[in-house]
């Protein structure tokens, strides 16, 4: 009663049956839903510049073998043991193609080499070849790192 004279002062009456009960014999179910808060992430613009170094190409072709016939024999015959040489050639870990399962251990080490030595490339032909003619990429990665200068090695 004193709630409703609270009430009446501020000229309502009387106070209304509280609606947060259910009737008797209902069921009230649990809120599931957490409430959704929006949030304006303020509108600013950041523009990104990559500049890039046209660089320069393989010393020698992908089907180059010829030029080091050894290298060629070795990864044509012997793939695996090769993958490992040329990881430890190129600063890997020789586990590297043990750890990555072929051809991604190729891809891997052909994108650290283009980077290494600033060729221009992609990682989608990085796969191709190295998919396509893994033995061949094997034996160019080697020609590569023999032909071109250390002093650029990081």
């Amino acid at each position: 009663m004193a709630e409703n004279k609270v009430y009446e002062q501020f000229g309502g009456g009387q106070i209304p049956p509280c609606q947060s009960q259910p009737p008797v014999g209902t069921v009230q179910m649990p809120i599931t839903q957490e409430p959704t808060w929006q949030y304006q992430q303020p509108s600013t613009t950041t523009n990104v510049v990559i500049v890039q170094n046209n660089g320069r190409w393989w010393t020698t072709s992908l089907f180059g073998c010829f030029e080091d016939i050894g290298s060629c024999l070795a990864a044509c015959f012997c793939l695996p043991c090769y993958r490992c040489y040329l990881s430890n050639k190129i600063g890997e870990s020789c586990c590297l193609p043990l750890c990555i399962c072929p051809p991604n251990d190729l891809v891997t080490m052909r994108m650290k080499l283009r980077t290494m030595k600033n060729i221009p490339g992609g990682a989608i032909t990085d796969c191709c070849v190295s998919c396509w003619c893994p033995a061949c990429a094997a034996a160019q990665m080697s020609r590569e790192w023999d032909n071109s200068p250390r002093y650029d090695v990081t």
